[in-house]
């Protein structure tokens, strides 16, 4: 009785971790173990399927090995997608099946029991959520009614979870330019000094300022000055290494992260992107734009973020002093 009522409380226990604040991720993950735990099943993997493609990605298992899904994805396989994809509830493999049918749904061991619940969002089929175990039926018909109402509402989660992604990938990008946004670029130069500190490596930090951008817009009109920010950011992503960060850090600045990249490197790539913006034609010949470069570079100048970006900031000031379109590292400002 005890273990009904908690399957019975499963679904509001799921729901209390979403409204808690937890990922779709993480109220996969704490799913997962609870079934595994309380239905006592061999196994259990929640699966979806791609969104332009039939290629099925494992989202959470437990009991399951790597192999399992090597074999879902072969030929002889792909009967099992097909019986679950077309099923309106459930698709129950038991010992009462035909040896054949249940042949095709042998993975690692000898189940006697298998589930699986078609995740469908609408119309469309997103999915599905496998359990099995090698007791012979060993899921009674309100573990089964418990687990397909468990399964509709994980659905739900998953949807959710590919919001979540896309959400994520959108804050990633800066609107204008498309480069990586300023909310990225603090996360990454967090994650490249980690690393840079691990791995003992150097890591360069490039600030660029677009000189005379404001006299730009009030003489030309801030959808021009928008435009020649695209092409510069154009510019920037062209001439970065596969393995920079180039992103928008706000107004008329850029920033690059430069991992394992020492001064003298950084240096040559800075120099690149402001030679080919003295040189690039912008909509409006005047002002005309150019580029003020500070580059400050980890451990040398300084050994935490909050440094080097101020570092990187004293070195742009004295770039504007000069009257700009020239680069400057930290260790050459009086």
């Amino acid at each position: 009785m005890e273990n009904r009522d908690k399957k019975l409380q499963l679904i509001q226990m799921v729901l209390d971790k979403i409204n808690a604040g937890y990922t779709a991720e993480e109220v996969l993950s704490f799913t997962a173990d609870i079934v595994k735990e309380l239905f006592k099943c061999q196994s259990i993997a929640i699966l979806t399927k791609g969104q332009k493609s039939f290629h099925i990605k494992v989202i959470t298992s437990r009991g399951l090995s790597g192999d399992f899904i090597k074999h879902l994805q072969v030929d002889e396989k792909k009967e099992l997608l097909k019986d679950i994809s077309n099923q309106q509830k459930y698709l129950l493999i038991s010992e009462n099946n035909d040896s054949k049918k249940r042949g095709l749904y042998k993975f690692e061991y000898e189940c006697k029991t298998l589930i699986a619940v078609p995740m469908k969002h609408g119309n469309k089929w997103v999915g599905f959520t496998y359990m099995d175990s090698r007791e012979k039926d060993v899921f009674s018909d309100e573990d089964i009614r418990i687990f397909v109402e468990l399964v509709n509402l994980l659905t739900v989660i998953v949807e959710y979870g590919r919001l979540e992604d896309q959400l994520r990938q959108v804050s990633n990008y800066d609107g204008l330019t498309k480069l990586y946004s300023y909310r990225y670029f603090h996360e990454s130069l967090l994650h490249e000094i980690k690393r840079a500190t691990h791995d003992k490596s150097h890591l360069s930090l490039c600030i660029v300022s677009v000189d005379h951008l404001k006299d730009y817009n009030h003489i030309n009109g801030h959808i021009k000055g928008d435009s020649a920010l695209q092409v510069i950011g154009k510019i920037i992503e062209e001439n970065v290494r596969d393995i920079d960060i180039p992103a928008r850090y706000g107004g008329a600045k850029f920033a690059i992260v430069m991992p394992s990249c020492e001064n003298g490197e950084a240096k040559k790539i800075a120099e690149n992107i402001r030679s080919k913006v003295e040189k690039t034609s912008f909509e409006s010949k005047e002002p005309r734009l150019l580029l003020s470069i500070a580059l400050t570079t980890y451990p040398a100048d300084a050994v935490n973020e909050r440094d080097l970006i101020n570092k990187a900031e004293q070195a742009l000031y004295y770039c504007k002093r000069e009257n700009g379109n020239i680069i400057k590292t930290y260790s050459e400002i009086p």
